[in-house]
């Protein structure tokens, strides 16, 4: 089988390769391995066996790079490493059914659900899904109706880009003055906060005082509902995980059992069903400050967390391939009984990369085939 990830040199290509490279449990050899990257001294690039420096997505050149390559690798399954990149593969896919290669991400409008905040407000509110409440000025009403949300939601709260990732430009909102700064933004949503309240009142203070150079908010965790949905309608076993973050980073990943959050994935992910969605689904919870779950994030693509779910027993990209390309024969992993109960970082493998491969490759202006 060929496989083609796009952007491969993000900490999801990372995952991917990981899982294929696994020492315990090796598929390499089920797979030749393609890359594109914008970054050429990412070590991600040589663990393929072939990779294509292009333009960052957002250029103009990207799509006439990205074409060249499908056509020439002809790949049997294309995975995006990032939101960004999903959106614009699948429009070109569709536009041009000719080109070969899968995308197991569903339709334009699921895709839009995880990778656009708005989006996701509005698909949560129509199959009454719980969801943290969401403003968007302009779109939800005026400043008189902002400073009703405020009120009635009440701080802190969340300002988040419609289109962003990894928590970039994601600030908290405090009180009026920080909801009228964060309106100046363009693209910026309000959104509840869930989690306790008072809990990051002496993080806030912090910030009146000495400004740090690293910054961390306490209570940052969130429990991450992973399934797959089949094109019949038919779902997987949801995958429940415990994710805590230090400084913007994983720092321990385990499974948990919770049968109520269990059953809220299986509302998402059969209301994604509904709207054409196929393939894995992701759904971030926290607990609201009454004590109700609501989800805070979709996403609907492999996702960071793909390695450690597979060690831990939910073997995501198995479920993709023997799905997509049933003919590849991809062999599922089973963990052994002690990785039960265990607690996994991202990744547990690197790569060497010596400093002359970085620079010839840093010197290049243009993609092409490494």
């Amino acid at each position: 089988m060929k496989l083609l990830i796009v952007s491969v040199g993000s900490l999801v290509g990372q995952n991917i390769l990981d899982v294929l490279d696994y020492p315990e449990f090796n598929r390499r050899k089920y797979v030749t391995v393609f890359g594109t990257n914008s970054v050429a001294i990412s070590a991600n690039n040589f663990r393929c066996d072939q990779c294509f420096l292009v333009p960052n997505t957002s250029n103009k050149e990207f799509l006439s790079a990205i074409t060249t390559i499908i056509k020439d690798v002809e790949p049997d399954l294309i995975l995006c490493a990032r939101d960004e990149d999903t959106e614009v593969l699948w429009k070109l896919m569709d536009e041009h059914p000719e080109l070969p290669g899968l995308m197991p991400y569903g339709n334009l409008n699921t895709v839009l659900f995880a990778l656009d905040k708005w989006q996701t407000w509005k698909f949560t509110q129509k199959y009454n899904l719980p969801f943290a409440e969401t403003f968007m000025l302009g779109e939800s009403g005026s400043l008189d109706d902002l400073k009703e949300f405020c009120d009635r939601v009440s701080y802190p709260l969340i300002a988040k880009p419609v289109r962003g990732f990894a928590s970039k430009g994601v600030f908290f909102v405090r009180n009026w003055e920080d909801a009228l700064i964060a309106c100046e933004y363009e693209g910026y949503i309000l959104q509840e906060y869930l989690g306790e309240a008072g809990a990051n009142n002496k993080y806030f203070e912090s910030f009146n005082r000495l400004v740090p150079l690293f910054s961390h908010a306490p209570n940052i965790y969130h429990y991450s509902c992973h399934t797959f949905v089949y094109p019949n309608g038919d779902i997987s076993p949801v995958f429940i995980s415990q994710n805590m973050h230090d400084s913007g980073v994983t720092i321990g990943f385990s499974k948990v059992i919770n049968e109520e959050l269990e059953t809220l994935a299986l509302k998402y992910a059969r209301a994604l069903w509904k709207e054409g969605g196929a393939g894995p689904v992701t759904i971030q919870f926290r607990k609201d400050r009454n004590g109700a779950w609501k989800a805070q994030e979709m996403n609907m693509r492999t996702n960071g967390n793909t390695f450690p779910r597979m060690l831990l027993g939910q073997d995501d990209l198995a479920l993709i391939v023997n799905t997509f390309v049933p003919d590849a024969e991809f062999p599922e992993y089973k963990p052994p009984e002690e990785h039960e109960g265990a607690v996994f970082t991202k990744t547990l493998t690197a790569t060497p990369i010596t400093r002359s491969q970085l620079n010839s490759l840093n010197n290049l202006k243009t993609w092409s085939r490494y």
